[in-house]
C-alpha cells in the first residue's frame, strides 16, 4: 500500500455553486411531488408548521454533519468520520450502510422514473426500463465528475424554478390557507411530520465530496446552510399552495394522481403545466445523479486506506474520478433492480441506512470534541459544545424512534439490514488479518 503522501488524491472541482445543487438536489428529490397529497391530508392549513418541524428537526442532524464535514473535509465522509473518530469497524460499518441505503435509493429513483415514462415506453418491465436509465448515467461518468456537477446544477435550476412558479403563482391566485392547529388532530399531525421528514434526507451526501469541492472546510457548512434554507423555503410554499388549492376533501385529494399539477392547473397558464411535470423528473433526477456522484467515494476511501483491494482507489486521469469505484457501484444498483423488488422496499432500505449513518455521524461530531479539540477549535464554524450535544444525542433519538418505526411497518428490511451487519461482522476481522500493519494503522490515524 502506498504512503499518505503518494495515496491518489482527487482534484477540487466543484464550486460552492455546486455544492448548494448537490445539497439541494440530493434532498429534495420526486418526493414533494407526490407526498404533498398524503401530507396536506393529514396537516391541513398547517402543513407549513409539519414541515417546519420537520425541517427543525432534521437540523439537529446537519450540526453535527457541518461540525465534522468542515473540520475533515475527505472522500467518503461516512467511512472516514466513523474510522477514524469511533473505530475501524464502525467506520466499515457505516461505510456499508451507506453503500447499501444510497444503492437503494438510486434504486427507487431508476424505478420511479421508469413507470412515469411507461407511457412512452409502453410494454417495457419498469424494472427493465430502470436499468436502462443506470446505463444512461453510466454514461454521463465516463465524461468525469464535472460534466455530472455540471448536469447537477442545470436540473436542480429547472426543479426550483418549476416549484417557485407553482408557490408564487399559487399566493397571486388566492390568500394562502394558514392554521397554528391541523384539523385532523395530534395523531395525524404527528404521521403529517414523519412523512415531512421522510422528505427531508440527503444532506449527508455533501459529506462524501470533501476532497473534491473547494474551500472545503468554508464551502460545506455554506452549502449546507444555503441548500438547507433553499429546500424549507420551497417546501413550506408549495404545502402552503397546495392545501389553500386542494380539493379540501379526503376524496378529492385521493383522486389526485399528480397532485401538484392537478393543482397548479388551477391557477397556472396551460403552458406552464408542462414545465411543472418536468420538475418531477429533474428532481428525481438529480437524486439519482447526487447519489452516483458521491457514493462510490466510500469505496474509493477504503481501497485507499488498503482495506479494499487498492486498485479502486485509483482515479482515472481523464475524468479525475475512481471510475472504477463508481462502476461498482452502479453494478450493485443493478444487482438490486434485478431483485424486482417495489419501491416501497427500496425506499424502506434506503431510509433505514440514511438513519443509521445520521447517527453514527452524530456520535462522531461528539467524539471529535472529546478526543481532538485542536481540530475542533480551529474550525471554520464552532458551534457551542451544549448545542452540538443536544443536536447529536437527539438525532441519535429520532433516528432510532423512526428506526423501530419503519422496521414495523417492513420487518424484511430490518432482517436485510441484520444479515449484511452479520456478514461484515464475520468479514471485518478476516481482512483485517490479511492487511499490513500500516493499513491497519492508517484506518485509525486521523
Amino acid at each position: 500500500m502506498l504512503p499518505e503522501r503518494a495515496a491518489p488524491a482527487l482534484v477540487r472541482t466543484i464550486s460552492l455553486t455546486g455544492a448548494v445543487a448537490l445539497v439541494v438536489g440530493g434532498v429534495v428529490g420526486a418526493g414533494i411531488f407526490v407526498l404533498v397529497r398524503d401530507i396536506a391530508a393529514k396537516a391541513g392549513g398547517a402543513i407549513w408548521l409539519a414541515f417546519l418541524l420537520a425541517m427543525l428537526i432534521s437540523l439537529a442532524g446537519v450540526v453535527p454533519l457541518i461540525q465534522l464535514a468542515g473540520v475533515l473535509p475527505r472522500a467518503g465522509g461516512g467511512y472516514y468520520f466513523a474510522a477514524r473518530l469511533l473505530h475501524p469497524f464502525a467506520g466499515v460499518l457505516t461505510s456499508y450502510w451507506i453503500l447499501l441505503g444510497g444503492c437503494s435509493s438510486t434504486a427507487v429513483v431508476a424505478l420511479t422514473l421508469a413507470l412515469y415514462l411507461q407511457e412512452v415506453l409502453p410494454g417495457v418491465p419498469p424494472h427493465a426500463a430502470g436499468l436502462g436509465l443506470l446505463a444512461l448515467f453510466y454514461a454521463v461518468y465516463c465524461f468525469g465528475v464535472r460534466l455530472a456537477i455540471s448536469l447537477q446544477v442545470i436540473l436542480s435550476a429547472q426543479f426550483v424554478a418549476a416549484l417557485l412558479i407553482y408557490g408564487l403563482g399559487g399566493l397571486w391566485h388566492a390568500a394562502p390557507a394558514v392554521t397554528l392547529w391541523p384539523p385532523a388532530g395530534p395523531a395525524a399531525f404527528g404521521e403529517a411530520v414523519l412523512l415531512c421528514y421522510s422528505t427531508c434526507m440527503g444532506f449527508q451526501v455533501i459529506a462524501e465530496m470533501g476532497e473534491e469541492i473547494r474551500d472545503a472546510p468554508r464551502n460545506i457548512p455554506r452549502a449546507l446552510l444555503l441548500g438547507g434554507g433553499v429546500v424549507a423555503a420551497i417546501y413550506i410554499l408549495v404545502g402552503v399552495v397546495f392545501v389553500s388549492a386542494a380539493p379540501p376533501d379526503a376524496t378529492g385529494l385521493a383522486s389526485m394522481r399528480t397532485p401538484l399539477n392537478d393543482s397548479g392547473a388551477l391557477f397556472l397558464p396551460t403552458w406552464l403545466l408542462p414545465f411543472l411535470s418536468l420538475g418531477a423528473v429533474t428532481a428525481a433526477l438529480t437524486s439519482l445523479n447526487a447519489a452516483a456522484i458521491a457514493l462510490p467515494r466510500e469505496i474509493f476511501a477504503q481501497a485507499r486506506d488498503g482495506f479494499l483491494p487498492p486498485a479502486l482507489a485509483k482515479i482515472t486521469p481523464r475524468t479525475h474520478s475512481p471510475q472504477r469505484a463508481v462502476t461498482l457501484f452502479f453494478l450493485g444498483v443493478a444487482v438490486l433492480l434485478a431483485c424486482g423488488k417495489d419501491p416501497d422496499f427500496y425506499g424502506y432500505l434506503a431510509a433505514i441506512g440514511i438513519l443509521g449513518v445520521t447517527a453514527v455521524i452524530s456520535l462522531g461530531a461528539l467524539a471529535l470534541h472529546r478526543n481532538h479539540r485542536p481540530l475542533y477549535d480551529a474550525a471554520y464554524i464552532r458551534f457551542p459544545y451544549a448545542l452540538l450535544l443536544s443536536c447529536s444525542l437527539g438525532t441519535v433519538l429520532v433516528c432510532a424512534a423512526l428506526a423501530a418505526i419503519m422496521s414495523v411497518q417492513r420487518p424484511a428490511v430490518v432482517v436485510v439490514y441484520a444479515l449484511w451487519t452479520l456478514l461484515l461482522a464475520g468479514v471485518y476481522p478476516l481482512r483485517l488479518r490479511a492487511v499490513s500493519p500500516e493499513t491497519r494503522a492508517r484506518m485509525r490515524t486521523l
